[in-house]
């Protein structure tokens, strides 16, 4: 199964190395590890790595993507308890990247030079069938990037009152969420909404003739992914804790895919700045270039926030 899905093509692809200055030895996080294509980069830069996923097939696949000659010594949460050898060249860590602090210290880490996180889920994620994230195929409302969590969307669309759904579908920017969450309890009163195609039948049904530049029911579906896998607490728990890993003049950036993450971000950065913890490399969001959309068109809401730590 692993590789029966398309490699996920990440976002600033080949752009790494310019923007954070890789060279050998430099130490570098990646926080969201994914199919690997910002970790790969980085170590045929010389870097020497740190990635984390809460993922295990994500895990599976980027060891099978990456170059056998980067062979990475995996840690599972659970057994995080003694130092990292000091030569070591990968390290993997299966785990919610908002304990980055606890696993750092346990391992004895250095400061790093470099921090990335990806906040996006990758198309694997997004594609795998009994993952329930995806509109176009006909699946249980799951949504969770791992079992350990135990609510499901399907659960939400079920609990939420119509005021909540309505404030939930809001994160989203969604235009339409009052009449959506209407048509759900609604529904949910005839029928128990559990798959991505009920929903997206009742999402066409609102929006029917006003398709827009994407699928109807985008919006909706992201919204129930970031409540499930509790995105923006996560998001507000792991961004305190980078300025104290990095280096003094080391870099931390930040890829969002969704207005609402990236004013977290920016918001951050700035009381960072105000406080002389660190300085904005970007006042806007650095963009997608031309020659990356056409390539991939799945990065184009991709908006990329770095940070210099000044002390």
């Amino acid at each position: 199964m692993i590789n029966t899905i398309e490699r996920h093509f990440p976002a600033y692809k080949g752009e790494l190395k310019k923007l954070y200055g890789f060279k050998k030895n430099y130490l570098f996080l990646d926080l969201t590890l994914g199919d690997g294509g910002h970790t790969e980069e980085a170590l045929e830069a010389g870097c020497r790595v740190v990635s984390f996923d809460i993922d295990i097939e994500a895990i599976k696949r980027a060891v099978s993507f990456v170059p056998e000659e980067f062979s990475p010594l995996i840690f599972e949460s659970d057994n995080v308890s003694v130092p990292a050898p000091k030569d070591f060249s990968w390290i993997i860590i299966r785990g919610n990247f908002i304990k980055v602090g606890e696993f750092a210290k346990k391992l004895e880490l250095p400061k790093f030079d470099g921090i990335m996180v990806d906040l996006g889920p990758s198309q694997f994620q997004i594609l795998s069938p009994e993952r329930g994230f995806s509109f176009n195929t006909d699946e249980p409302l799951d949504m969770r990037l791992t079992k350990d969590l135990g609510v499901t969307a399907a659960d939400l669309l079920a609990v939420l009152n119509e005021g909540e759904l309505v404030e939930l579908f809001n994160l989203a920017d969604e235009p339409f969420a009052k009449p959506l969450a209407r048509i759900i309890a609604k529904q949910r009163t005839i029928s128990p909404i559990r798959t991505t195609r009920q929903l997206a039948d009742l999402v066409y049904r609102v929006k029917k003739g006003r398709p827009g530049k994407i699928h109807p029911a985008t919006k909706v579906f992201m919204a129930l992914r970031m409540a499930v896998n509790l995105e923006r607490e996560n998001i507000n728990l792991l961004l305190p804790q980078l300025p104290g890993l990095l280096v003094k003049d080391g870099f931390m950036g930040i890829i969002s895919f969704h207005s609402g993450e990236d004013k977290l971000v920016k918001e951050f950065i700035k009381k960072e700045e105000e406080r002389g913890v660190l300085s904005a490399i970007n006042e806007k969001p650095i963009e997608p270039s031309k020659s990356e959309l056409s390539i991939s068109k799945r990065t184009r809401s991709a908006k990329l926030r770095i940070a210099k730590k000044n002390n």
